[in-house]
């Protein structure tokens, strides 16, 4: 089984899934981004230029459906998957091959309030503008999903929380009828994966069928 947790940059999927990998039984954190950053080193950078985002290539979301699987073969029980997923298409790709190979998936949306979401990802850019000052350049973007290295840091500082904030919001209307819903804006991480916990134990996070 896979419980992947969706939500906008900022909405505190790493942390809630690091808290659930304790509530779950037999659960292992698998962190699709670090395919990402592995394609960094593999892919030319001709290619890496072509796209704005890992999530494009073909390539990233074949590795992310083949390492979930390899991994459950290895480690049985669960994984918890905290990567955000806008594209619908991409959505039906992934979790199609999950589905062909006998993988369920539970999916769960992690909605947070803007003024939060804008807060955090402002904090994030300063962090990681800071860095980039002390290590005398520019980062690339985050691997696995907010984008392929096609843009430095401070492009992205300049764009503001937009950049995120708006794809995911036009992402909502298909994302609200696929994905379970937990608002998680007044509550700490723990207290969002104790939530989400239950609703793998009930059922309330239901299978979802591609």
């Amino acid at each position: 089984m896979i419980v992947w947790i969706n939500g906008a940059f900022g909405a505190g999927k790493s942390s809630t899934a690091r808290e659930l990998i304790d509530l779950i039984p037999n659960c292992t954190l698998y962190e699709p981004e670090l395919i990402g950053g592995t394609l960094a080193e593999l892919l030319p950078q001709k290619r890496l230029a072509e796209v704005t985002d890992f999530q494009d290539l073909p390539i990233w979301r074949r590795l992310v459906v083949d390492t979930a699987a390899a991994l459950l073969a290895e480690v049985g029980g669960a994984l918890v998957v905290p990567m955000t997923l806008l594209r619908q298409e991409y959505r039906d790709e992934i979790f199609g091959g999950l589905a062909s190979r006998r993988i369920p998936v539970r999916h769960v949306l992690l909605t947070t309030d803007e003024t939060i979401l804008r807060g955090r990802i402002a904090a994030r850019e300063a962090q990681e503008a800071h860095g980039a000052r002390e290590s005398g350049g520019s980062r690339a973007d985050d691997p696995g999903g907010h984008g392929a290295g096609g843009h430095g840091v401070g492009e992205r500082v300049r764009r503001g929380g937009d950049a995120y904030i708006e794809p995911y919001h036009a992402a909502l209307g298909w994302l609200t009828g696929d994905a379970l819903v937990i608002d998680n804006s007044g509550l700490t991480a723990r207290e969002t994966a104790v939530c989400l916990a239950e609703a793998v134990r009930t059922g309330t996070a239901g299978l979802c069928e591609i």
